[in-house]
């Protein structure tokens, strides 16, 4: 029954996500997980089964790589899962505070996915599937996306323990906590106010092949071109033009050669805007950066952004020289060199942001940039090798979410779809569809202010995870007073 019960769980975990986007399915999805973990024997199978069936469909777009990328994702995520099955279990049949030490092992899980392995993999985080609920936007910015998806899972949890005295006594507690800090986020949003609008084109030039094994010749020189002509096109005052990550690079690098800067520069002087500009470079022969240029109204490169947060098998081969026999890797020839800091673009009335790619799915790029002063955040990704699934769609559920969270505005620019600009309270303000060549713009106002959660991050987590090693040692520490004073 244990694995009847998993496969539902995992059947309703994805259809929460898109491309169906029934969301409250993630209630009873989670609530049947936890129940299963409390009442059946197996934790391991029954985490990794979920893992297996939710995420092979929610990631099911990597196959376009290839099934030797989409198979060994779902192995990881399965003993990743199976590795919190176990640990749930244990903190479930716990007698003394488990409704506690259970929030504690989601938390504490839940953070480490942030991190490990191959520093995270966030990917369907239960939070990102309710950006579309307005009512929520003050737990967003009060505790992130990862702390929603901690209240999500302590309700599913709740009513494995409904039966229990634990259920009232912990639930008073814990809303009366969230009432406090929503309060506090909504008080603080006045100090959140508006700059200038900036108006902003993303140039969407599309793949003659796209996906990571559709190669056609001269592919990159094709896509660069199809962007400079849509850019050529452009015939209203626009203030910042955005070319997506690989838009540029190799024979095509405007910091390279001066052919592709001087054709940047004709349309930078004359729409007397600025570009940023997705590419990557080859470093070497076994290595290559990623990065977003900033160019000036007089076409100078003025900085770049280095992408810090390389994808694991697509920009570099974790333990190269033990693995370089398996043939598919030689689809990663280089290795990625990693940017070390967040660059923050001025333009005439705005602060600008950039992250890359799968960076954009990692909330700490995000919040950093904000925290440095960025005003509006810009995405530049590819998405090309997700083909027709519906993870371009689940990306820029993750770029709300962070839009929200952090309280400003982000212009999401995939080089094939789809394209986004998103409002700082996660509304779509326009989209692109998959694979169509096109150049759209709007005009988006900018933020200042820091949110909770820009300030202090992942604290409800951090906290619920120190809170419950703390009462696991005064309750150790105690019983050994106990036993100490009995024996004597």
């Amino acid at each position: 029954m244990s694995l009847l019960y998993s496969l539902i769980a995992g059947i309703l975990y994805f259809l929460s996500f898109p491309p169906f986007s029934y969301e409250y399915l993630i209630f009873p999805s989670l609530t049947i997980l936890f129940w299963t973990l409390a009442i059946k024997n197996k934790p391991f199978y029954t985490g990794a089964i979920f893992a297996f069936i939710s995420y092979g469909v929610i990631l099911f777009g990597i196959q376009s790589i290839g099934y030797e990328a989409w198979i060994p994702l779902l192995i990881l995520m399965g003993i990743i899962y199976g590795l919190f099955g176990h640990f749930l279990k244990k903190a479930l049949n716990n007698k003394n505070n488990k409704y506690l030490y259970s929030i504690s092992v989601i938390s504490a899980f839940d953070l480490m996915r942030l991190y490990f392995p191959f520093n995270g993999f966030p990917w369907g985080l239960p939070g990102t599937v309710f950006v579309d609920y307005k009512f929520l936007i003050p737990l967003f910015r009060a505790f992130g996306t990862l702390g929603v998806s901690l209240i999500i899972s302590s309700i599913c949890l709740a009513f494995v323990f409904y039966k229990e005295k634990i259920f009232i006594k912990s639930y008073l507690i814990v809303f009366t906590f969230l009432i406090i800090i929503s309060v506090f986020a909504n008080i603080q949003t006045p100090v959140l106010s508006k700059t200038n609008q900036t108006t902003i084109a993303i140039v969407q030039g599309n793949s003659p092949c796209p996906g990571a094994k559709n190669y056609c010749e001269n592919e990159r020189q094709l896509i660069y071109e199809s962007h400079l002509q849509q850019t050529k096109l452009i015939n209203e005052k626009v203030d910042l033009v955005v070319w997506p990550e690989s838009s540029t690079g190799f024979k095509n690098d405007p910091v390279l050669h001066s052919d592709v800067l001087n054709n940047i520069r004709n349309e930078a002087e004359r729409l007397n805007s600025f570009f940023i500009i997705g590419g990557d470079r080859p470093i070497g022969s076994k290595n290559f950066e990623n990065y977003g240029v900033f160019i000036n109204k007089q076409g100078l490169i003025v900085d770049q952004y280095l992408k810090q947060h390389p994808v694991p098998f697509g920009e570099y081969i974790p333990f190269r020289k033990y693995l370089d026999w398996i043939p598919p890797l030689s689809l990663v020839p280089r290795d990625m060199i990693r940017g070390t800091e967040e660059k923050i673009f001025q333009l005439e009335n705005s602060k600008i942001s950039t992250v890359i790619s799968f960076e954009g799915a990692f909330q700490r790029y995000i919040r950093n940039g904000v925290k440095n002063g960025a005003e509006i955040v810009v995405v530049l990704t590819n998405q090309a090798s997700y083909g027709l699934s519906a993870m371009s769609d689940q990306f820029i559920l993750m770029s709300r979410a962070n839009a929200i969270s952090n309280n400003r505005p982000i212009v999401h620019a995939a080089i094939t779809g789809k394209s986004a600009f998103i409002s700082n309270d996660g509304e779509i303000l326009g989209q692109t569809r998959l694979f169509e060549t096109i150049t759209s713009i709007e005009k988006i106002s900018g933020m200042t202010g820091l949110t909770l959660y820009t300030m202090f991050g992942n604290y409800l987590n951090l906290f619920i995870v120190l809170l419950s090693v703390l009462i696991y040692i005064i309750r150790k520490f105690n019983l050994r007073a106990d036993e100490k004073v009995n024996f004597s």
